[in-house]
This record gives structure tokens, sequence and C-alpha cells, in this order.
């Protein structure tokens, strides 16, 4: 069996013979099944010297079958070298020239004795040199200019197998030192880098900046301390995406990779003007998951800090076109993937929705939690906020943390609608045990003014105040569950849901189901907030089922009818007789009188009134109090002179519904198909 020759016998040898060559044969030619040092080797090497008798140079053409540099992942195959071969009076061979591999071509340029080698490969621009010296065996030194990254693939894939380089270009030196473990300490220059993991789990484009790497290859615990200096780019990790500004962004991180899979990060920090900084230690498992953490973080702009740090958890939670301003700092530590401190600290954070959502002006104050533990004080203010457009006044909250809540530490009442909202009690939970964020709240209101209310939501104008309370509210998934229901105080009534729940209260297409219950509510009033004519006593009802996406009713199963056990006046106007006609799609009949005479009375009394829909499919399914043939009753009337609205149509599409709804409430004549 042949052992491969170590490459410096084969250089000394090969420059023995080529000292002696020319004063005793014109040509040598030497074969070697293989050539190998701790840096290159090369495999059916056949190498041919041709040097005329008295000439001072010579042609040197070297033929082999894989050239292997694994440092520096580089396997070429059926490589082909020609150059004109020469030595200096310090006996320093030198030859440059053509070279071709499969795959590719380019220059070569190599000088070569016992004590050194130096060579540099060439090719459209980009060089690799290398310089090797016999003082110092185990020592190699690379210095690339603009270098495809597609040229180091391999040998960056020693550093991090995971790591995929899509494009780019490297300029800087790389110092390799082999023997019992390899080390590298390397200074580059990024030019329009990509990078990308099999998973996902990273991703970045156009990087650009100076790295430096310090890599330690110990068998038992390798280790990576990495500097860099970013000027551009964009990268992907997880949920944070981040496009680098043109100004210098300073990262440091000492990282060894774990048994098993995973990374330990013993220390890294992250310098981006006031913009953000942040250091700290993390471990990933196998998986890339973060397993434990500890961090501190501040974000002196939140304005720029939006962009370029928090789109990527804004924009998913739909939030995406979210107004910050002001600053924050914040403590996190997460053990076993489990959180056991946060402290948020908030300086004059103003958070704007553009879509009216919600809206915090002047927040400050600090807040604390932990797992466990002593209980910690903290406390959260406002200058001013508002939600859906209802404004809320000044507030002060103060908070405790304790069994791994942050709790409310007494009620708040908060200004709202010329009336107050008191805060009860107020839980929070971080993420841990499989579950999200949980969050929950109990309220009471007190006196809101209901015009104002009507006013912002774009309701008619209604008159009063409401009152009521929500016993708990939890939130929890991005899903809003209310436990034992509202109930308001309204138009000498009220009004109960009860089954509340929302999913994506914030979100896209936010849904809302719930149950509503109607006791007692004063139809004067009511119907002259619609402008629905004018009808006295008293409402009940019910809406079952109810579904709402985006706001909009797809599905419920309502009825509303008159209190069959109210005793005062019952009336109803010319005008609201109309109005209803024109809900129903029918019309009056009168008993005895002709439609002439009917007009010469202002209201008539009622013995009952309602009307049913059951929406499924955008299509309702209508009903009244009684049925009237093919049709249904809505008003019947009583005493003289006696009056009956009848609708005739038992379905109905909803949009159609609605424009006869809004036409009647305008005193519009609605198109009746």
């Amino acid at each position: 069996m042949r052992r491969p020759i170590r490459l410096g016998k084969f250089l000394s040898g090969a420059l023995l013979a080529l000292a002696l060559l020319p004063a005793a044969a014109r040509e040598l030619q030497l074969q070697v099944g293989a050539v190998r040092n701790d840096v290159a080797s090369l495999e059916n090497v056949r190498v041919t010297l041709d040097w005329p008798e008295g000439a001072a140079t010579g042609e040197l053409a070297l033929e082999a079958s894989r050239l292997q540099v694994p440092t520096l992942g580089q396997d070429l195959r059926t490589v082909r070298w020609r150059c004109p071969l020469s030595r200096d009076p310090d006996g320093q061979w030198q030859c440059e020239g053509p070279v071709s591999a499969k795959g590719g071509s380019g220059s070569l340029a190599v000088s070569l004795s016992a004590a050194r080698i130096d060579a540099l490969l060439a090719a459209r621009g980009s060089g690799i040199e290398y310089a090797w010296r016999a003082g110092a065996p185990d020592r190699h030194q690379v210095d690339l200019r603009a270098v495809p990254v597609a040229w180091l693939r391999a040998f960056l894939a020693t550093l991090w197998k995971d790591g995929q380089w899509t494009g780019g270009q490297l300029d800087g030196a790389v110092s390799l030192r082999t023997g019992e473990a390899l080390s590298v300490d390397a200074d580059l220059g990024l030019a329009d880098v990509g990078l990308e993991t099999p998973d996902g789990w990273l991703a970045a484009a156009g990087m650009k900046g100076r790295l430096t790497v310090d890599y330690q290859g110990d068998e038992r615990r390798p280790r990576t301390a990495i500097g860099y200096t970013a000027r551009g780019g964009e990268f992907l990790v997880g949920s944070l995406y981040v496009p680098l500004p043109g100004t210098p962004v300073q990262v440091e991180a000492e990282v060894f990779p774990r048994e098993g899979g995973g990374w330990d990060l013993p220390a890294f920090s992250w310098r981006d003007g006031q913009v953000l900084q942040a250091a700290g230690s993390a471990r990933l498992d196998a998986g890339n998951a973060l397993n434990d953490m500890e961090l501190r973080l501040s974000l002196g702009d939140l304005a720029t800090a939006r962009d370029r740090y928090l789109s990527g958890f804004l924009a998913p939670a739909s939030f995406g076109d979210l107004v910050l301003t002001g600053g924050l700092e914040a403590q996190l530590r997460l053990d076993g993937g489990q959180w056991r401190f946060m402290a948020l600290g908030l300086e004059r954070v103003n958070a704007i929705d553009p879509r009216q959502r919600f809206t915090l002006a002047g927040m400050h104050g600090n807040l604390r939690w932990n797992a466990g533990g002593a209980p910690e004080a903290g406390e959260l203010a406002w200058d001013s906020a508002a939600l859906f457009g209802i404004g809320l006044g000044h507030a002060r909250l103060g908070f405790t943390s304790a069994d791994g809540q942050l709790q409310l530490a007494s009620p708040v009442s908060i200004p709202v609608l010329d009336g107050r909202v008191r805060l009860d009690h107020l839980h929070w939970q971080p993420p841990g045990d499989g579950k999200g964020t949980r969050f929950a709240l109990g309220a009471t209101l007190q006196d809101l003014d209901l015009g104002s209310l009507s006013q912002r939501l774009g309701w008619p104008a209604f008159e009063g105040s409401i009152s009521g309370r929500i016993p708990a509210a939890r939130y929890q998934d991005n899903r809003l569950a209310l436990d034992g229901g509202l109930t308001m105080e309204l138009f000498g009534g009220s009004v109960a849901l009860s089954s509340l729940e929302m999913e994506r209260p914030f979100g896209v297409a936010p849904t809302l189901s719930a149950d509503v219950v109607i006791e007692d509510i004063d139809l004067e009033p009511l119907t002259a907030a619609f402008g629905f004519g004018s009808i006295t006593g008293r409402l009940d009802g019910r809406i079952a089922d109810l579904r709402m996406v985006n706001w909009s009713p797809v599905a419920f199963d309502a009825r509303l009818q008159s209190d069959p056990d109210w005793k005062g006046r019952r009336r109803i106007s010319q005008r609201a007789v109309e109005d209803i006609s024109k809900v129903g799609g029918g019309g009056g009949l009168m008993g005895g009188l002709q439609a002439q005479a009917l007009r010469l009375f202002d209201d008539f009394r009622y013995a009952r009134l309602g009307l049913a829909c059951r929406l499924r499919d955008n299509v309702c399914q209508m009903d009244g109090v009684d049925s009237a043939g093919d049709g249904y009753t809505i008003v019947q009337g009583a005493g003289l002179p006696r009056i009956q609205v009848v609708g005739f149509r038992r379905r109905v599409d909803w949009p159609t519904l609605v424009d006869r709804l809004k036409a009647a409430t305008e005193g519009q004549t609605p198109v009746i198909q």
C-alpha cells in the first residue's frame, strides 16, 4: 500500500531535483499518488519540467486529479497549472501562470522554498493569497480580496455547519493554526452577504460591515467569539426582523455549541446608538428555541426602533402601523423556557393606533413582575388615553407582583364620558406552561353619558347614561371572554349581555359572539333617538346566538316585542306606523275605515307589537306577534280606529332589511322589490 508523501518532503525532493536539473537533463517528470500537509492535499500528481540547457527559466506543468484545502473548504477536481519557473539568487523558486479546474479557471502564482511558501490564486478580480513559514509550520495565513462567498462555503461550514451562505463577497485576513485543534482568527469585510438556515430560523441578505471571528476548535468545547460592525443589510431571526441602518451597529457574542445540539451564549451585546442598547446571555436548545436568557435592554427612541426592531412583532399582532414615541428600558429572565422575572420602565411613551382602536399618551412608570419571591411594587400612569374613540382621562395604577401575577394593588377610578369606570381588579400573567399571555379584569361603569358614547360610535343621538358591571373579563390566546356578562341600565330598562366572547379584538376581522336580553326599555325615548316616529310602552326582547365578524352581524336569532305586563299607555304615531310598514315590507290594514280617514289621527292604540329575525347566510327569516295568512302581524291594533301592520315577505335579504331600517330612521321612502 502506497503512503502519501508529506508536502514538505515532496517539496524538498522536488527542489533538490530542480537544483540539479539544468546540469543533468532537459526534462524532469515526477508522478506521485498523494501529497499532503496540514492544510492541503493532492491526489494522482504528475509534474513535468522542461528546462532547456543554458536557459534561465524552465516551464512547469502540474496536473492532479484532486486538490483539497479543507481549512478553506476547497475541493477541486482535474487541476491543471502551467507556468514559467525561475529561481532567484536566494534559492526561492517562483512560478506564475494560468490554472484551471473543473468548473473554473484563473491564474496561480507560487513562490516556494524549504523555508517558505507564498501563493496567490486570482480570478475575475478576486484573489486568495496564502503564506506559510517553516519557522511556524502550524500557522497558515490567508488574505482575501473580493472573494465570492461561494468560494468559502465549505470553510465557513466548519465554523457553522447549519449556515448556508447564499451570496456576497469577503475581504480581509484569515489566520489558521493547525495541530491538535484548529483555531481561526479572521478579520473580514462583508459586502452584500446573504445567509440562511435550513429550518428558516435565520435569514440575512445584503449584509455589509466588518466581521471578526476568533474560533478555538477545542474538541471538548469549541468556542467562537464574534464581533460585527454592521453598516446595512437586513436579517430575520425567528419573529425578529431587522433592517439595519447605514450607521454603525456594534454586535458582540461568545458562542459555544452544546452537546446534543443547541448553543450557549454566555455573553452578547448589541449597540445601536440611542435606538437600542442590549446585553445579556442566552441558551438555545437543539431546535434553536430560547431556553434560558438574561437580557437588559434600552430603547431610547421608539419612533426609530418601531421600524428597525419591533415590526416583526407588531405586524403579526395587527399593529404594524402603530405610531410609537418615547423610550423604555427592560430586564428579562427566562429559565427552562419559563419566564421568571420582568421589569419595565416607560418614559413619556405615546402609542397611537391609526385605526383608532386605542391611543395612549404620556405613559410613564415602572412595573416589576417575578414568578415567586417577595412582592414587588410598581405603577403605570398615562396623561390621556382612548379606546375605540372613547376618551379615558388621566389615571395612575398601582401594581404589585405576587403569586406569579402582576396585580392591581387597589381599585382605580378613571374618568370616562362624563362618568367613571372603576377598575375593581386586574391580573396579568406572562406566557408559560404551554399557555399564552393571560389577562383578567373586573370593572364597574358609573353614569357614562350615553349621548357622548353614541356620537363617538356613530350611533343615533341617544340620551341618558350607562351604568353596569363587568364581574370578570379574561383575555388569553387572542380571545376575550366575559364571565357573568355585562349589564347596562338605559332608557329606563336594562340590556344584559352574556356568553360574551371576542376573538382577535385588536386584530384582523375580529369576531364577537353573545346573547343579549332586553327588559323594560322605555319605547318613547328609544324611538325618539332613532327618529322612528313615536311609540309609548315598554320593550322586551332577546338576541340569541349573536355572531359578528368585523363588527357586522352574520348570524343571530332576534325577537323584540312589547312588554305584555305593561299597564301604562300603548300608543303608536302615524309616522311610526309608516316606518314599521317600511321595515316589514307590507302596509297597514284598517278595520272599517278608509286610508284617507286614518290620516285624521296622530296616533293609535295598540294591543301588542313585535318583530323577529333569524339571520343565517345573509337572509332573515321574518316573523311578528302573530300570523296573518301568508304574512305576519307586526302591530296589532286596539280600540277604534284600529290599525294593523302586516309584513308580507318571510324571507328578506339582510342588506335589504338594513337599507329599510336606515331609510325609516332617515325619513326616506324605500324601494321595495
